[in-house]
This record gives C-alpha cells, sequence and structure tokens, in this order.
C-alpha cells in the first residue's frame, strides 16, 4: 500500500509539473468583517455601477449614485467578486468522490436558470464590457480547465489506478471506462453551463477546445493494465472477425457481425473518452500486423494448395489468373476483410483517414510474410514433392526480389545443414532428397541460379560419402519391374522412373545462344560462372553431382561388371543406361563398357560352340558337361582380384576340356580362370535328407573336400584346400548354418548325416553351456560375453546400442574397416565411453560374422549385402 501512495504521488507531481493546478477557490459567503454586508449589497463606498444585459444596454431602474473613478473602480470590484462567487460555487467539483457512487449523478441544469446566477454568469464572462473598472479578474473557462485538472490527478487518477487492480481484463476495461464516463459527464456539466450564453460559434471553440484539453489529459493517463486489457479485449474480437480465432471455423456470421459491431462501439466509447489517441492507434496498428501473421500462419502454414488441387476456373482478369491460388485469396482477405475492418475502426477516430495506397501496401506486406513462411518451409516442401507444388507455385510469384532470393538459399542452405548433411541420415536419403530438390528448384527458378547456390554443400558432402556413385549407379541399373515399394528401400528406384520420362532425359547441352528462341538475359545475381543450363535433366545433375565423370564411370565398370558375372539372362536395362551415359560422356569414355557387354553375348555363343564339340567329341562323350563360362577380355575389364584354391578334381577335368577346345578355336588366346568368381549349383544327399542349394565355388570346393573324409580339422582343410583362412573360415561358417556342417572341440568339422543326431547334440552343449554358468556364479572366470545365456537384459541392450553404432559407420563412413579402425571410431562416437578391449570388440564382431550380418575379407569387415 505504501508503494502505490508513492506512486500516486509521484504521477500527481508530474501532472502538477506539466499542468497548473493551483487555481482560486470560490470567493466565501461571509468573512470575519463585522462590516461584510448583506447578500445583494455594495461592500461599501460609492453605489454600484448601474448593470447591463449582455447587448450592453443599461438597466432601466437602476440609478446612479456616483460617478467618481474610486467608486465606480470598488463598485465594479465588488460585483465581480460576487459574481465570480456565485458562479464558482455553483459549478465547483466535489472534494472527494468514491468508486461505489462514481461522482454521484450531475447537478440538474435546471437549478442554474435564475436571474441572479444569470446575471452573475454574464458578469464573469464579459467583466471588461459589463465591469470595465474591476481590476482583479479572472477567466472562468481557465479555471474550470485548471479545476478539473486537478480533480482528475487527485481523484480520478486513484479510481483508475483501482480498476487496474481487477483480475478479469474485461472487467479492468469496463471499470476505467464506467470511472471515465462519469468523469466525463461531470466535467462537461460545468463546461455547459458556462458557455450556455455565449454565441454558438464561440461556444463550439471553447467546447472544442476543452475536449481537446481533457483528451490529452485522459489519454497521457493511460496505465500499462489499462493498455493490456484493451489489447486483449480489442485483440479477441478482431481475431474473431478476421478469422484468427481458434473457433474460426465454428464460428457463425451471426457472431462475426456481433464481434465488429462491438468493436465499433467500443472505439466510438473509446474516442468520446479521449482513449483514442496516438497510443490507442499504435496499439490498434499492432493488433493488425499481429492479427495478419497469425491469418497467414494458421491458414497456408504447410497448406500448399495450387490451382489445379481445388480445380479452379479461368478468371477473366489476366493477371489474376497468372496468380497462385494462395496470392488470390490472400489478397482477396485483405481488401474484403482485413482493409475492411481498419477502415471502420479508423473512422471513428475522426482526424484519421486511410487511403487506397495503404490497402495495397498491406497487400505487399502480407505477400511478403507469405513469402517468408514458404521460405522456412522450402526444405519440407522439397521432402514432400510433389504434392508440394503449390508451394513452390507461392514461392515462385513472390520471392522476385535479389534480397528475398538471397534470404531464401541462406535459409535452405541451413536447414539442409541441420537437417540432412550430417552421419544421422543414410547416403539414399540425401539422394533421394537432392532428387527432389533439383526438381522443386527447376519448377522455382529455370536458370538454375538458386539450386547452384544451395546444391554445392550438398555435392561436396555426396562426394565424401564412399557409397554415393555406387547407389545411384545400382539405381539405374534396377529393372522397372523391380521397382516396387520393396526395392524403394535400398535403391534409388526414382532413377528408374527418370529414365522412362522423355521429359527428363532430354538434353540440349550443344545449343548456341544464338540458335536459341527462347533465350532470355541472365539473372542480375547469377555468378560470374553463370551458364544458362534450363534444359539439363534431373539425371544429368545427379551424375554430375559425385565428382569428376572418370569417377562415376569407373564405379559404373565395376557394378556392371558385377551384374554381368551374374546368372541372369538378360541385361537390357545395362544396355539402356549405358547408351543413355554415352550421350552425356560419350563414345570413348565408356568403351570399355561396350566391350564388357559384348564378352557376355560372345561367351553364349562360344559355349554353345564348345558344348556342342564336347558331345560330338567320342572320348568325351561320357562326361557330363555342365560349366558355362563367361571369357572376359582381361584389358577392359576391372580388376577382379584373384583368390586361389584347389577346386574339386571333376572342375578340374572339366577346365581343363574347356580351355583345350577353346584354345583349338582361338589359337592366339589363353584363358586365365578366376575361380572366386564362379557360380556353382551343389546337391547332397544323407540318410534322412537332400539339399541343393547355389553356392560360390569356393563354398562348393570345400563341401565337396567332406565326401572323403567326412571330418577334417581347420588346419588340415587349409592345407588340403590351399585357401584363404578367412574365406575358409567363411565358407565352413556358411555349411554350419545350413546344418549340413557340426563345428567340434578343437577346431574339428564333420558331417551332419542325420538330423536327429545334431539336435541332440545341440542339447548337450547347451546342458554343458548352462553348467558353466552356474561355474561362474560360484566364482568362475568365465566371461558373460562368451555365455550368452548368462547375459543381462542391460548388457543385451548396450551390445545392441553398439551394433547400430557399427552399421551406421559402414553404411555412411566407409563400407569396409579394419577392427583397430572400428575400436577408435567407436571410442570417439560414443559419448560415455567403449569399454571393450580389441579382443572383446573382436569376438562380438565374430558373433556377427557368425551370424551372417558381416562379412570379414582381407582383415576388413563389411556388411553382409542383402
Amino acid at each position: 500500500m505504501a508503494t502505490d501512495n508513492r506512486w500516486n504521488a509521484g504521477r500527481r507531481r508530474v501532472f502538477q509539473s506539466v499542468f497548473r493546478t493551483s487555481i482560486s477557490q470560490p470567493t466565501p459567503y461571509s468573512t470575519p468583517s463585522a462590516r461584510f454586508p448583506e447578500k445583494g449589497q455594495p461592500f461599501g463606498g460609492p453605489p454600484v455601477r448601474e448593470p447591463r444585459n449582455w447587448s450592453g444596454a443599461p438597466s432601466p431602474d437602476f440609478t446612479a449614485s456616483s460617478s467618481s473613478p474610486e467608486s465606480r473602480m470598488v463598485s465594479d470590484q465588488t460585483r465581480y467578486d460576487r459574481s465570480w462567487h456565485e458562479v464558482t460555487s455553483r459549478i465547483a467539483l466535489p472534494a472527494s468522490v468514491t468508486v461505489e457512487d462514481s461522482f454521484g449523478p450531475p447537478p440538474d441544469s435546471q437549478d442554474a436558470l435564475d436571474e441572479d446566477f444569470d446575471e452573475a454568469l454574464r458578469n464573469v464572462l464579459d467583466p471588461a464590457f459589463r465591469l470595465p473598472h474591476a481590476t482583479f479578474i479572472e477567466d472562468i473557462l481557465t479555471w474550470h480547465t485548471q479545476q478539473v485538472r486537478l480533480h482528475f490527478v487527485n481523484h480520478v487518477l486513484a479510481l483508475l489506478t483501482v480498476c487496474d487492480g481487477y483480475a478479469d481484463q474485461t472487467q479492468v476495461l469496463l471499470g476505467s471506462m464506467r470511472t471515465l464516463e462519469a468523469a466525463n459527464r461531470l466535467y462537461h456539466y460545468g463546461l455547459s453551463v458556462i458557455i450556455r450564453p455565449l454565441p454558438q460559434d464561440q461556444a463550439d471553440r471553447y467546447l472544442t477546445k476543452f475536449r481537446r484539453d481533457l483528451h490529452a489529459l485522459v489519454a497521457n493517463s493511460m496505465s500499462e493494465p489499462l493498455t493490456d486489457a484493451l489489447r486483449n479485449v480489442l485483440g479477441r474480437l478482431m481475431a474473431i472477425v478476421l478469422g484468427v480465432d481458434v473457433q474460426a471455423s465454428k464460428t457463425s456470421s451471426n457472431q462475426v457481425d456481433d464481434a465488429r459491431n462491438e468493436i465499433l462501439q467500443l472505439v466510438e466509447s473509446l474516442s468520446k473518452l479521449g482513449l483514442t489517441g496516438e497510443r490507442f492507434q499504435v496499439l490498434f496498428a499492432e493488433l493488425l500486423d499481429r492479427i495478419m501473421e497469425a491469418y497467414i500462419i494458421r491458414t497456408y502454414a504447410g497448406k500448399w494448395k495450387s490451382d489445379r488441387d481445388i480445380g479452379s476456373t479461368t478468371s477473366a482478369d489476366g493477371q489474376t489468373q497468372n496468380r497462385p491460388y494462395c496470392i488470390r485469396e490472400l489478397s482477396n482477405w485483405i481488401e474484403k476483410d482485413f482493409a475492411c475492418l481498419a477502415v471502420e475502426v479508423t473512422f471513428h477516430l475522426g482526424d484519421v483517414q486511410l487511403a487506397w495506397t495503404e490497402i495495397d501496401s498491406w497487400k505487399s506486406m502480407a505477400i511478403a510474410r507469405l513469402a517468408n513462411l514458404r521460405i522456412s518451409e522450402l526444405f519440407d516442401m522439397v521432402i514432400n514433392w510433389p504434392h508440394s507444388e503449390g508451394g513452390i507455385n507461392d514461392l515462385r510469384y513472390t520471392v522476385t526480389t535479389s534480397v528475398r532470393r538471397l534470404r531464401l538459399t541462406d535459409v535452405f542452405s541451413s536447414d539442409l545443414e541441420k537437417r540432412l548433411l550430417h552421419p544421422g541420415r543414410s547416403t539414399l536419403d540425401i539422394l533421394r532428397t537432392y532428387i527432389s530438390m533439383i526438381k522443386a528448384f527447376q519448377k522455382l527458378d529455370h536458370s538454375r541460379v538458386l539450386l547452384d547456390r544451395v546444391a554445392s554443400r550438398l555435392q561436396l558432402y555426396l562426394c565424401t560419402r564412399e557409397d554415393t556413385v555406387r547407389i545411384i549407379v545400382t539405381s539405374l541399373l534396377t529393372s522397372p519391374k523391380d521397382a516396387n515399394d520393396e526395392a524403394r528401400k535400398t535403391k534409388l528406384v526414382e532413377l528408374v522412373e527418370l529414365m522412362q520420362d522423355p521429359d527428363q532425359s532430354r538434353l540440349d547441352r550443344h545449343q548456341d545462344e544464338w540458335d536459341d528462341l527462347s533465350w532470355v538475359p541472365a539473372p542480375v545475381d547469377a555468378g560470374s560462372n553463370y551458364r544458362g543450363r534450363k534444359s539439363e535433366d534431373v539425371i544429368g545433375t545427379l551424375i554430375g553431382a559425385v565428382g569428376t565423370p572418370d569417377v562415376f564411370i569407373k564405379e559404373f565398370q565395376a557394378i556392371v561388371a558385377e551384374q554381368l558375372l551374374s546368372e541372369r539372362d538378360g541385361f537390357e536395362q545395362e544396355a539402356a543406361v549405358l547408351a543413355l551415359l554415352k550421350k552425356r560422356f560419350g563414345e570413348s569414355a565408356l568403351q570399355a563398357c561396350d566391350v564388357m557387354l559384348k564378352d557376355i553375348q560372345d561367351s553364349k555363343r562360344l559355349n554353345n560352340v564348345i558344348y556342342r564339340g564336347a558331345m560330338n567329341n567320342t572320348e568325351k562323350a561320357k562326361l557330363e558337361w555342365t560349366t558355362r563360362t563367361k571369357i572376359l577380355s582381361r584389358l577392359f575389364w576391372p580388376d577382379m582380384g584373384e583368390e586361389r584354391f584347389v577346386v574339386p578334381k571333376s572342375v578340374a577335368v572339366m577346365q581343363q576340356a574347356y580351355e583345350d577346345r577353346f584354345e583349338h578355336l582361338k589359337p592366339s588366346r589363353k584363358l586365365k580362370w578366376l575361380n572366386h568368381l564362379g557360380q556353382a549349383t551343389v546337391e547332397l544327399e544323407f540318410q534322412d535328407r537332400t539339399i541343393s542349394e547355389d553356392v560360390r565355388t569356393y563354398e562348393a570346393a570345400i563341401i565337396d573336400a567332406f565326401g572323403e573324409p567326412s571330418k577334417w580339422a581347420f588346419e588340415d582343410l587349409w592345407l588340403h584346400l590351399q585357401m584363404d583362412e578367412d574365406l575358409l573360415t567363411a565358407g565352413l561358417q556358411f555349411w554350419v548354418d545350413k546344418k549340413v556342417l557340426r563345428k567340434l572341440p578343437g577346431d574339428e568339422y564333420v558331417v551332419i548325416e542325420r538330423l536327429e543326431d545334431a539336435e541332440q547334440h545341440m542339447a548337450s552343449v547347451a546342458q554343458q553351456s548352462g553348467a558353466n554358468t552356474a561355474a561362474s556364479a560360484d566364482g568362475s572366470a568365465t566371461s558373460p560375453r562368451k555365455a550368452k545365456s548368462g547375459m543381462s537384459e542391460k548388457e543385451k541392450a548396450q551390445r545392441q546400442v553398439y551394433w547400430q553404432f557399427i552399421v551406421g559407420m559402414l553404411t555412411n563412413s566407409m563400407s569396409q574397416m579394419p577392427l583397430g579402425q572400428i575400436s577408435m571410431m567407436m571410442k570417439m562416437l560414443i559419448a560415455d565411453g567403449f569399454p571393450w578391449s580389441n579382443e572383446e570388440l573382436q569376438e562380438f564382431l565374430g558373433d556377427k560374422v557368425a551370424d551372417g550380418e558381416l562379412e570379414l575379407t582381407g582383415g576388413k569387415y563389411k556388411l553382409v549385402k542383402k
């Protein structure tokens, strides 16, 4: 309470420093002097001067008693003093007020309609004519204005402070308005009494000046709580009228009309009270600005409508036809709703007038806000392409200045960096986003200036991913019949679709500017190295993003080689992609791929010739010829590597026979067998089952060795086959997983003739493992990682987290890594630290190799392709 008193006292001092509040008070009816005459009698001295009416004519029943200057001065001053007292005591404001009575009812104006008061009022209003010898006179209008200021500072401000303390902001506003209305009636009553006998034009001037002073006083007394209440109430009503209210979809037209009427009545009342000054106008402008922003976000955020989506018809206005749907709808809202409300409100402000240029500026402002919204949504629109075509059309229409174009590229580049270009996103996701980005930016800007600005960082990042080119090439080589929803998880099926689109595969790279009838000058914000590549296709842009052509062609050759060496019959897709790339890189750059395709075709014909020759050869007639060979031109195929091992004797005989026949047909050439690249079909017969598997040649060689004897130690088998240890380990594990072999203690492997025997063996192993776990619980040193059945849930979850890190590294960073590099990166990436030693990590990776999740080749781990 003490704080409030000090605050109110401070406010009074401020007002008193600006407005003079020390005024004269009405003279008393009697004084302590015994010589004070009765009412209506002079104070003494010479007789008073005869009274005159408002026109200046003397009263007919007056008799002058003295005409000396001294007596006239005393007489006029006495009459003025009594007149002043009569008028000021009648219109004096109450000395105290309460909240309950709100200053009480104004005095009845009929009480002032008596002749004595009317005569006194005339004397006070025109003393220079009626009482010319009175020396000490005051201006009654100035006195009343000063009285109003003093009363407002001492009493009304205190009542407004009480109203500011209401909890409900609506009550704050209504209470303050009722208080000001009561004060306004009281103040205008005194003024109406004063100016009643004046001529109309003079009375109007006095009334206008008084209202201006009073409104200035009221406007400067608006407190923060009153301002906040007005902002809240007026903003809520404006939101209903302009369709920004949360329940706007459920608001009826009657509710909107009622809200509009409430706004206009409120503004009219505020205008009468003097609360529509500069502060109100600023507040109203802020509300309009905030509602425009809210309407644009509520109506258009994430809603990318186009004319095609809503089935719009052509308009008679040619300019309107060229504007997107959202732009037209927003302009109509500004003109019919937003500007209409603004004009209606400002009409009640009196001296504020709106021109048509203001409406045009509001439209420009709204379109700029929509442009900012679409710029912030551009990354989402790229992700959702082509369903976001309407939003791209909005940007194409609104982003026309170099400043907005620069902001668009800056914002999009920032979003691209934060949301896409990081290790957590797979290369496939990045490439898929890049394709959508190319399409969206081609729609947005045919000159490709904007795309070149934002794509450079993404292209550099793609070059750091080892699997970028492989994914692109593998996707290009995907057959259209295989481009299904399942393939989308691992391949860029979009490239297959683009290859079928003739519009996207057009190339005008060699068109000269002088021959281009659609040529336009370069954009003003184009760089110095700008080139008009408006017709370059999406596939070409994507291929050009992965670095030099040599990098792409080398990877393309390697992947095509893998495809051609598979067991497929036709290679139409490879031929189609090769033809497409020849248009881009030229015939000579892809000559090796032409040779590779020709080798496969020639190999089929050569196989048929050799097969028929072998069948006709009486010495080979008893041999079942099952070899199908692919002859590769050594200089044109990529390096396939070499894994040497001893092939089965029957295969070696067939290879020798094939080689003899080949050298007979082509004497100038010799064959070198690449056994590790081959495929074989193995049929195995056991006591209780028969198995047929299509396997790799080294896996076939391993199982062939178990024909006799049926049990091998790892070291003995390694010496027998002369095979790489990693390759031998992987092949043995393959047959163990197929339940063809069983691993025994001491790194020995034996053939499983009966599955029943294998199941009994697994049961005994599980029982022994349980015993080992119990021994570990008694204090033995058995590692919990080796005894998987005794692993806790927490450790299982931890191992799963580590596995996800390893998968991410082998997918996004490098396709294959040695053990030491995996351990180092795990220690760098895991925030809580990586507690495993290299031996423990090696054991974990070995489990994943056994599960078929990883491959170990040349001391490096890589994910198994599925």
